[in-house]
């Protein structure tokens, strides 16, 4: 209802001026228009501020493309190239840069369709963009001032949330209730003084350890599919990687420390060495959180050494020290300090900006001191792939427009604009949600020119009376249409352009006969474009790209093992840029899948969200394992390497024939799942690191096959 009292206010403050003040009815148009297309078509999310500031943003781009349309505007077959160029680069390269970019994109396709159709008239050119501005200032004014102010925490509250959480865990299993935090005394140790409030830092974190509902809400805080769009750190910018990755690994902190095995959560303590770096954990949480919350860098990186300093005493104490208890331990306390690293540097980064130094692991921080064109090129050129699903997308918007645009043009349609404004918004990522949109639409539309047509009768030329019946009815469709889906926004929306064009010339039921035939018309062009480019959606691409993440995963397992047991590199890093690529597809397929009907109905294969768990805790090993855990090939017995070297076989294996399963070339029931865990190697500690890793992602791997239940 907000929402909708906004349009209606800058629609009527623009249109009203411009017909009846000014007497332009051309700028009149635009000015309407210009306020529907970024207020009710598009998708511009945050705060009053934030939406106010998007929309001044895209002026210049829609002024651009109205100029553009009106000068191709004199051959439908420029037209027809101009719509196919226009609606592939507004959809592609605006899905590329994230929602926040995404969001105006088919309201600045409406600024090109709106002027590409005859009459070619560039006379009227200074009117379009006079009332274009006018329509889309009005409507940042309603969206700065009249908006609420927006108290939902940004995504910086929400991880410094999360990083205060994690430290109260990291204190919890460090000292427990009787340990020195709970006392204020910072502890000194192996690691050097901890850091206390004299600093200016951060002292000694107190308080009750969280419970499991506050890990909980602190972890799902960061989730990207449950955050509005407009606080998604999904940019290719230097700052939103940064909090992409500080997120995830804040996520997978709070998992390690918040449900820890009953190992780690009864010996972490009672262990010097574990308990000390786990106290560190602590400290750089808490440092990190206060960075956020001050917006300010969080300092240089003292955990890397901190750990640097951990392996080195581990190894010094030899095979005695080395109970298998204590190295599952300390085995845990590492891989958690290592998610606390990657949180603080990732925050550092995202703070501070690009950093000079270069930040290990290199593959891990890569985008720390890459150039920001660099960043942008990378994400365009990994999208241009016939496997992209954000390439699809727009192949298929850019195809039905220009589709669109020449059946308009060929048959000579007199309001063709219809056409094209149908395929717009019925357009959807599958045929079968095509064809419902397209139903409801036409059915909506039906009815919206029955009703209109009564009214154009009744009312004649009677101008006065359309224009004081519009404001209530464009309140009526901007709040309904929304809210009761495509046949509601449709009828009401037939409604309110024929009370619109009735004072911009006379006008009869022709109106909406001529309507109602175009709708029809872009309603088919839709519906056969739905049909012919990639019908079932992300359904089919998803399990493609989850295969290729799986084998990406099991190649970059054996590489890493061969690497730590053998000595050998065997491509580490080349296999985790793959392992990358892939996992950046699948999670992008992943998130179109989620908005499909078909998403969550049974007859899934794979547990697609597990397999996506799978590929990040396999990037997350594959970068850091190699860092901390130097090849030893000396230091172990042939039998000891052949153990691991087969553990991690048997892993990449089943990866492989889980890979095969997500590709729809296996029987799912036709593909065991062989056990291959083995006991740990007690003798050398950094193979413990090692099969800790694996033991993780033998368990994710169980995980895989989705439930029976679910296809009930």
């Amino acid at each position: 209802m907000r929402k909708a009292v906004r349009i209606t206010l800058a629609v009527s403050a623009g249109f009203y001026l411009c017909r009846y003040g000014l007497d332009r009815p051309v700028m009149a148009v635009y000015a309407l228009f210009g306020a529907i297309a970024l207020g009710a078509l598009s998708r511009v999310a945050g705060s009053g501020r934030v939406r106010a500031a998007t929309v001044l943003a895209a002026l210049p781009v829609g002024l651009l493309l109205t100029a553009l349309g009106t000068l191709l505007a004199a051959r439908t077959w420029s037209a027809v190239v101009g719509m196919l160029a226009v609606g592939f680069a507004l959809t592609f390269f605006g899905a590329v840069a994230g929602p926040r970019a995404s969001g105006p994109a088919p309201g600045l396709q409406l600024c090109y369709i709106l002027a590409c159709f005859p009459p070619f008239a560039p006379g009227q050119l200074a009117d379009r963009l006079a009332g274009l501005t006018l329509g889309m200032v009005l409507l940042a004014c309603a969206e700065r001032w009249l908006s609420e102010e927006d108290r939902e925490p940004g995504y910086p509250a929400r991880l410094a949330h999360a990083a205060r959480t994690a430290a109260r865990l990291a204190t919890g299993l460090a000292e427990g209730p009787d340990g020195p935090a709970a006392e204020g005394r910072p502890a000194e140790g192996t690691f050097g003084p901890a850091l206390s409030p004299a600093d200016g830092r951060s002292g000694p974190v107190r308080g009750p350890a969280p419970s499991s509902a506050e890990v909980r809400a602190a972890a799902d805080g960061l989730r990207p599919d449950l955050l509005p769009a407009g606080e998604r750190p999904a940019s290719p910018s230097r700052a939103d990687r940064a909090y992409a990755h500080a997120g995830a690994s804040a996520r997978t902190l709070l998992h390690q420390l918040g449900r820890p095995a009953p190992a780690v959560a009864g010996r972490a303590g009672a262990d010097p060495l574990s308990g000390e770096l786990l106290g560190r954990v602590a400290e750089a949480c808490e440092e990190t959180a206060a960075a956020l919350g001050e917006g300010r860098d969080p300092g240089p990186d003292r955990l890397h050494p901190a750990i640097r300093r951990f392996q080195e005493v581990r190894r010094g104490e030899g095979p005695p020290a080395a109970r298998s208890e204590d190295a599952q331990v300390r085995a845990a306390v590492l891989a958690a300090a290592e998610s606390a690293r990657n949180l603080q540097v990732a925050v550092r980064v995202a703070l501070a900006g690009r950093l000079p130094e270069p930040v290990e692991p290199r593959a891990l921080f890569w985008y720390a001191g890459t150039p920001a064109p660099r960043l942008w090129a990378r994400r365009v050129l990994g999208h241009l792939t016939p496997r992209s699903v954000l390439l699809q997308n727009a192949v298929r918007v850019a195809v039905g427009l220009a589709a669109a645009r020449l059946v308009a043009g060929a048959f000579d349609l007199a309001h063709g604009f219809w056409v094209l404004l149908a395929v717009l918004t019925l357009l959807r990522t599958t045929a079968v949600q095509t064809f419902r949109a397209v139903a409801q639409a036409l059915a909506g539309t039906l009815a919206g020119a029955l009703v209109a047509a009564a009214l154009l009768t009744v009312l004649g030329p009677a101008t006065a009376a359309y224009a004081a019946i519009l404001p209530p009815l464009m309140l009526l469709a901007f709040t309904l249409g929304p809210l009761l889906g495509p046949a509601w926004a449709q009828g009401l929306f037939t409604l309110l352009v024929s009370v619109v064009f009735a004072q911009l010339a006379p006008a009869t039921w022709q109106l909406d006969e001529v309507r109602a035939l175009d709708v029809l018309t872009g309603s088919v062009v839709g519906l056969v474009c739905g049909l012919l480019a990639w019908p079932r959606g992300a359904r089919r691409e998803l399990g493609a790209a989850i295969a290729r993440l799986l084998r990406e995963s099991g190649s970059l397992v054996t590489s890493v093992t061969t690497l730590l047991v053998r000595g050998r590199d065997s491509g580490v890093g080349e296999r985790g840029e793959a392992a990358a690529h892939a996992a950046e597809l699948a999670q992008r397929a992943y998130a179109q899948y989620l908005t499909e009907p078909s998403a969550g109905r049974g007859g899934d294969p794979v547990d697609w969200h597990a397999a996506l768990m799978v590929g990040q805790h396999a990037l997350n090993g594959g970068y850091w394992l190699p860092l901390y855990d130097a090849p030893r090939p000396d230091a172990l017995a042939e039998q000891d390497r052949a153990r691991v070297s087969a553990q991690a076989a048997g892993l990449a294996g089943t990866l492989t024939a889980e890979a095969a399963v997500a590709a729809g070339a296996a029987n799912p029931d036709g593909v065991p799942v062989p056990p291959h865990r083995v006991a740990l190697v007690r003798a050398v500690p950094e193979l413990v690191d090692l099969q800790q890793w694996l033991s993780v992602l033998d368990h994710d791997a169980e995980l895989l096959r989705a439930p029976p239940a679910a296809a009930s």
